[in-house]
Formats: C-alpha cells, structure tokens, sequence
C-alpha cells in the first residue's frame, strides 16, 4: 500500500475526467495543479480575482504578508476572538510567530466574483512547543486591483453569517439622491 496526493477532475455528470497523482510530500504540487484546473474551468470568469487569491496564499506560505490597500479593513468575527479595527498584517504575523511552520491552504470557495471571495481557508503547523494546529475559518475578501482591501474572519460555523456580508459588499453603492437625480428619474419613468 502507497500513499500519494490525488488532484480528480470530476464532469457536470459526476465522472472522473482526469485522475492526476503526487507524491505525499508534494503538496505544493498537488496544490498548484487544483489550482491551474480551477482557474481554468470554474473560476475562469474571475480568473484574476482567483490569481490574485492564490498568489496571496502562496506568498503567506512562504512567510511573506499578502500585498494590501494603505489602510485594509480587517473585522475578526469569531466568537473566541472577536476584533474590529486590529490590523491585518499585525494579526497574519501574529499566527506565524504562534505557528512558525503555518501552513494555509483553501479548503472551499464559497463565492467568488470579480469583487472578491468567500473560502473555508485551513491553518496547519506546529506550535515552537510541538504543540500541533489545525484551524478551520472562514474568510471573505475584497480586492482593489491586485491588492487586498478588506478580509474579515468568521468562526467555520458561520458560513451564513460571511456569505450575507459579502452579498451585502457586493451590493452596487446606491446614488447620491438630490433634486437633479429625482429629475432624472422622473424623466426616465
């Protein structure tokens, strides 16, 4: 008996299209294949909101913090933490400095549009005690350009709590109301 990481393409009907296998220690391998068949089928239509996701994943991993507006709106929403107002790359370095070797990687996407996405996201490592970690979190990200404008954080449990903020970011911004829009209105009716 062998172990090995296994990337499966499943079609519209359910069948396995494609069957690609790893070494067990190829992770990152593994990873980048899902990744180039996602974008390819599923995401294609947000193909840089995804590669803007994935590079800032891959980057994390690599212990470098993912690139950012000036000034990103970071809200911690879980129960055990519960932060509005803290900043995001003070909390990322937070968990590398408790799990030196964290490891993040995207379990579920959610939602994905050209504003951002929702994902299920997984931590693993080590604590500098050996003390091993799995968390499981929700994230829901907005992008400006290549940059990362808000990220907020809900408990894995949460799922419809982070779904309803993100339809409510992806809302168009309602217009100004003043005397020439009422005008405007009245003469398109």
């Amino acid at each position: 008996y062998a172990n090995m990481l296994t990337v499966a393409e499943i079609d519209g009907a359910e069948r396995i299209t494609t069957f690609v296998t790893f070494d067990v220690d190829d992770l990152d391998a593994a990873v980048a294949e899902l990744d180039s068949r996602y974008l390819a089928g599923e995401a294609a239509a947000y193909a840089r909101t995804w590669s803007v996701i994935a590079k800032a994943y891959a980057g994390y991993n690599r212990h470098e913090l993912p690139a950012t507006t000036t000034d990103p709106a970071y809200i911690d929403h879980r129960s055990i933490v519960g932060v509005e107002g803290a900043e995001l790359a003070a909390s990322l370095s937070a968990v590398l400095e408790l799990v030196p070797d964290a490891h993040v990687c995207i379990g579920t996407v959610h939602r994905l549009n050209e504003l951002g996405a929702v994902v299920t996201q997984v931590v693993q490592g080590s604590s500098p005690e050996g003390l091993y970690i799995e968390s499981s979190t929700i994230a829901v990200f907005t992008f400006e350009g290549d940059l990362i404008s808000r990220a907020e954080i809900f408990d894995e449990s949460d799922l419809d709590a982070a779904l309803a903020r993100f339809d409510e970011l992806s809302r168009p911004t309602p217009q100004l109301e003043n005397a020439a829009s009422r005008a405007n209105g009245r003469f398109i009716a």
